[in-house]
């Protein structure tokens, strides 16, 4: 993605928290104390976060070194036969593409783990892929923008061959059935926006790391737990993943290359 596209979107997304937060503290001061106080420290974390976001991006715009003429040396191109793309903020996604991984492996299949923020992802060597998996976790309702970036110009290498998105949330552990809904109908916008038609869509639930937090997003997770009828032991860590359900897509996805690989051969 060129430079010019990600300053035009860090100053959108900039704006846009900026905007959010704004009304966050506005209906917080309506409100009055309780819940309307938790709006306001809520407002104002999207606020700071929106104008860190356009300060971060004008500082690399000022500080971008000039182009100078030098010989590249290209990475070496990574090779496997199902790789398990990943974004992560807070550590599960990655724990449940490792997960995959291992059952890959075990059913003789070579298979890696790569973060999508690394320069790993972008020296797959594709013709030596039979099936690819890529997962993102769910923050704000919005996925991960290194996993965007990654489907949309990754879109006809992951169509050329079995695929499957995993959706990683907190929202798929909710009593409340609109949250979970929600959730799903938002991973299967983010791979159709992104130009990707995976075989399958698995939404999974994340983990409240409540002892690995910060001060500030734990007082926030747990007021947010909460609202939600979620645990809000602060002392301890609670994972939501159903691993039988990891299992299950490893398994499809197994299948599905199998089914692919008698195909082509026949």
């Amino acid at each position: 993605m060129s430079f010019l596209v990600r300053l035009i979107e860090s100053w959108t997304e900039g704006l846009l928290r900026i905007a959010i937060g704004i009304g966050l503290v506005w209906i917080g001061a309506v409100e009055g104390a309780g819940y309307g106080l938790f709006l306001e420290v809520v407002g104002a974390i999207f606020i700071a976060a929106g104008v860190a976001e356009i300060w971060l991006m004008e500082v690399a715009v000022h500080g971008r070194p000039r182009r100078r003429s030098r010989k590249v040396i290209p990475s070496p191109l990574v090779t496997c036969e199902v790789p398990v793309f990943y974004a992560t903020t807070e550590g599960q996604t990655r724990r449940i593409a490792e997960r995959l991984v291992t059952i890959f492996r075990d059913k003789g299949f070579t298979s890696r783990p790569i973060d999508v923020d690394t320069s790993d992802a972008g020296c797959v060597d594709w013709r030596s892929v039979r099936g690819a998996l890529v997962g993102a976790s769910l923050h704000a309702h919005r996925h991960q923008r290194a996993a965007k970036t990654f489907v949309r110009e990754h879109a006809a290498d992951l169509n050329g061959r079995p695929s499957a998105f995993f959706s990683v949330s907190l929202s798929m552990a909710s009593k409340n059935a609109a949250e979970r809904e929600a959730a799903a109908r938002i991973a299967r916008e983010f791979a159709a926006r992104g130009g990707w038609h995976p075989d399958e869509t698995m939404c999974l639930g994340g983990r409240l790391a409540y002892t690995e937090y910060s001060f500030l997003t734990r007082f926030i997770m747990k007021r947010i737990a909460r609202h939600e009828g979620a645990p809000i032991d602060t002392s301890r860590n609670y994972e939501f993943t159903n691993w039988d359900d990891v299992a299950r897509l490893a398994e499809n996805v197994a299948g599905r290359i199998a089914a692919d690989t008698a195909h082509k051969v026949a």
